[in-house]
């Protein structure tokens, strides 16, 4: 080793072997980094990485090469045989197929041996073809010894550098950075330690030419650009397949949850299902057995008497409400699905004429009188008369959809319904003095079979489809509806239409409330 170190500090430009060095530790940290990229692929894939690493390795191995060559300083000039030079960077190119190709798709602790050896013997061949191109008036002696030395640190060092990359982990990257390194380094400069030259013509104060120099920049500048070209396409590849099992990642929790929540939402419309017709079936029950139940309960001979009929007549009454009512249930969560499931397939199809908003929000009003009545809600049309032009039975399912939410949701005392125009058409606004709803939330209530999980909101049941159908009712308008909340103060639901406006003539209209 003193000999090595000798030659490098007498017999060689140290700017220049400087810049070998650093040339070859960075060559290597990409050729690392391509390296552990190809262990981590399929084999189809690995094939284009394995080329890619072996070509920045060849060249980053020659071209350190040959800058250590023309730091090389002797007392008499040298020159290079063309082709024995451009020989050795194609053994440096092939060497570094072979191996990194058997190392990096076999995988196995003795390709890894293999091609760790084929590596470490490419960089000798290359060094010593290398040699042997250099020409220079003198005698040259080898060392056997350093020489063969050389070579056995360059195919264990290589070796040692695949296997560190194979065993993976964090600093698999560096610990074959190193190792490369200092294969390709100790290689050229043991074996120049081994290159013993005596000039026929010595001049002792001879030094090498400034082109040398020049030179050398030129091709530490090639290599490098080669070696950023192809950790570029490291780093576009890696971060474009990131960015797929990224994507990959999101469709799959978006696929569980739809899932979840469609299972959530069978559950959810059995109930709903079960409440009405158990209802329906209940009472038709009674009203079957009314007549014979209400004649048992009189005394033997007593004729019926007109109350009795007053008071089947009453009963059945009832019961004709309640089944009438769980029948609308019914319908409205049968609807609801026929609604959404003719949207999804894109079969909506609009019937757009005129109509006068305040008469359509005071019929929205009427169809939801009874149950404000039960929550003890107010509704409140604040809107001035005013005609638009949309289908207003859409028109009417999108707000009794918005206003029967907040009735079951909102805990809301007053609930106003507004209609107003808006640049380019006009909107509806629904606006309660409720709970409110949480800002992480406006996203999801529009999104099918989804409720937000509230226990008391669950007791109010509902299929989660009524917000999504209002979505898709917008949208298919052309337009959008959004929603703003306070938690604890309220929530105002707006939804935009575009299309033409027209201010109604004054009129008395009935006041709803």
């Amino acid at each position: 080793m003193f000999r090595v170190a000798h030659s490098i500090h007498q017999d060689h430009d140290l700017g220049l072997v400087l810049l070998a060095a650093l040339l070859c530790i960075f060559g290597s940290w990409v050729v690392s980094r391509l390296y552990q990229h190809v262990l981590e692929q399929p084999r189809a894939q690995a094939m284009i990485w394995c080329y890619l690493t072996a070509m920045t390795a060849g060249v980053t191995i020659w071209c350190t090469h040959f800058i250590a060559i023309l730091a090389y300083q002797l007392d008499a000039p040298a020159t290079f045989h063309f082709s024995l030079t451009f020989l050795s960077l194609i053994i440096a190119i092939v060497g570094s197929i072979l191996g990194v190709v058997i190392a990096g798709l076999l995988k196995s602790r003795r390709a890894t041996v293999l091609g760790g050896t084929i590596f470490g013997l490419a960089i000798s061949a290359m060094h010593y073809t290398g040699m042997i191109a250099y020409r220079v008036q003198g005698t040259i002696q080898w060392d056997m010894g350093y020489l063969a030395a050389s070579v056995i640190i360059a195919v264990t060092l290589a070796t040692l550098a695949l296997g560190a990359a194979g065993r993976g982990g964090k600093g698999s990257v560096l610990w074959m950075t190193g190792l490369l390194a200092l294969a390709i380094i100790l290689l050229h400069f043991t074996g120049m330690a081994a290159f013993q030259v005596t000039p026929l013509a010595a001049q002792p104060l001879y030094a090498n030419p400034v082109e040398y120099r020049l030179i050398a920049l030129i091709i530490a500048g090639t290599a490098a650009i080669i070696a950023l070209a192809a950790l570029f396409s490291y780093v576009v590849e890696n971060r474009t397949r990131n960015e797929s099992v990224e994507e990959l990642r999101q469709a799959r929790d978006a696929a569980e949850s739809a899932s979840r929540a469609k299972s959530e939402f069978m559950s959810v419309l059995s109930h709903e299902l079960r409440t009405p017709l158990t209802i329906v079936i209940g009472y038709a029950s009674f009203l079957s057995e009314l007549k014979r139940h209400n004649l048992a309960k009189l005394e033997p001979e007593e004729k019926p008497a007109s109350e009795h009929f007053t008071k089947m007549s009453d009963q059945a009454e009832l019961y004709g409400q309640r089944i009438k009512f769980a029948g609308g249930q019914l319908l409205t969560i049968i609807n609801d699905i026929l609604d959404y499931t003719n949207m999804e397939l894109n079969d909506l199809a609009l019937d757009k004429t005129p109509f006068d908003t305040r008469m359509l929000l005071e019929e929205v009003v009427e169809q939801h009188h009874g149950a404000a009545h039960d929550k003890t809600a107010t509704l409140h049309i604040d809107t001035p008369p005013l005609t638009v032009t949309a289908d207003r039975r859409r028109s009417l399912q999108l707000l009794g959809h918005i206003v029967g939410n907040a009735l079951k949701f909102s805990k809301a005392r007053d609930i106003h319904l507004r209609a107003r125009p808006h640049a380019g058409g006009f909107v509806f606004e629904v606006e309660d003095n409720g709970v409110g709803i949480a800002a992480q939330d406006f996203d999801r209530i529009f999104q099918a079979f989804t409720q937000i999980e509230d226990a008391d909101d669950r007791a109010e049941g509902g299929t989660g489809l009524g917000l999504a159908i209002c979505k898709k009712l917008a949208l298919a308008h052309g337009g959008d509806i959004t929603v703003k909340s306070t938690l604890g103060q309220g929530t105002i639901f707006t939804v935009f239409i575009p299309g033409a406006t027209q201010m109604a003539e004054p009129a008395t209209l009935a006041q709803a409330s």
